[in-house]
């Protein structure tokens, strides 16, 4: 069928579009809404149970925030590097620790740790843990080599259900349209495994060095540390159907869609909008140094500045507003 002229024209602007950039503006305009304080020091965001949480590897801490009073309400001792994310699902906080190997449950209503599941964790700074399909996912050593085992563990004993072969240098995984997904820092790739069978169906190529990951507006997103890429996967067909230059090259990172818009950071850059209606940035704040984790939740958008010791919480209506 012959494309008519209308169509033609939005498919040229939306591709147009997926390569505009909006001109950053300081990180003095952050629309900022509270400063809660915590210890200073590397940190992880998650948000789950009606609360932000944050782990602090310096202080051996799991911090839960109230995002309506805007502190901590909680803190909970974890392990000395809790640095491979918050995961949530089956009813508990998750949190994996790369230093003394273990896979910690928390108990939301009681804010203690209920179990500490030994795992063949990589000695790796950053990574990050997933819950579906009635399982936890966690990239592991069982083979040896640099995280070249996804692990698929039962959320009861924390011993291994399945143990798949994807490539080293593999270290983040998301669960979300039926499938683990997993991407490889090594050779510029996610792969997908299928939750029925825990085999390889898809192997898909994106820009080098792709770490951080989300699920949302009916896609993948896969921000890719070489150069500060975005590339948007298609869980249909298994291609990359947009990519969204962000800049912020480099280590650190963090990836998070919520309520129809993708939120990304990285050192330097600490918050960039991105609209998937249009696969564009639309909003991005430049400047400050280790403010490069993020999630959005509870009205807001919330980052960890590192070297300051507090978690901004930022207007979300307000960074959304395009002018």
């Amino acid at each position: 069928m012959q494309r008519s002229y209308l169509t033609v024209a939005l498919w040229l602007w939306s591709a147009a579009g997926a390569a505009a950039t909006a001109q950053p503006r300081p990180i003095a305009e952050l629309p900022m809404l509270a400063r809660v304080a915590v210890p200073a020091g590397p940190g992880w965001l998650g948000v789950g149970f009606g609360s932000v949480w944050l782990t602090k590897s310096e202080s051996h801490m799991l911090y839960r925030i109230d995002p309506q009073a805007d502190k901590v309400v909680a803190s909970i001792p974890v392990g000395p590097d809790a640095e491979l994310g918050i995961a949530f699902g089956l009813g508990s906080v998750w949190v994996a620790d790369a230093k003394d190997h273990k896979l910690r449950q928390i108990d939301p209503r009681t804010n203690r740790v209920v179990h500490a599941f030994p795992v063949n964790i990589a000695d790796e700074p950053e990574g990050s843990i997933a819950v579906g399909a009635g399982s936890l996912w966690l990239l592991t050593n069982e083979n040896g080599t640099d995280s070249g085992t996804l692990s698929r563990l039962d959320p009861r004993t924390g011993k291994a259900i399945a143990n798949i072969k994807v490539k080293p240098h593999s270290y983040a995984v998301v669960v979300a349209a039926g499938s683990a997904w997993v991407s490889n820092s090594s050779d510029a790739s996610v792969l997908r495994i299928d939750t029925r069978s825990n085999k390889v169906v898809a192997d898909i190529a994106v820009h080098p060095s792709p770490r951080f990951m989300a699920a949302g507006a009916g896609s993948l997103w896969v921000l890719s540390q070489s150069d500060g890429s975005l590339a948007r996967i298609d869980p249909a067909t298994n291609r990359v159907i947009a990519t969204i230059e962000l800049g912020g090259a480099g280590p650190g990172g963090d990836l998070w869609v919520e309520d129809g818009t993708v939120w990304a950071s990285a050192e330097g850059v600490p918050v960039s909008v991105v609209d998937p209606k249009t696969n564009t940035l639309v909003r991005q704040f430049a400047g400050g140094q280790k403010a490069d984790t993020l999630r959005a939740a509870f009205g807001a958008v919330w980052v960890v500045d590192e070297l300051q010791g507090q978690v901004w919480k930022l207007s979300i209506d307000r960074l959304r507003k395009v002018n």
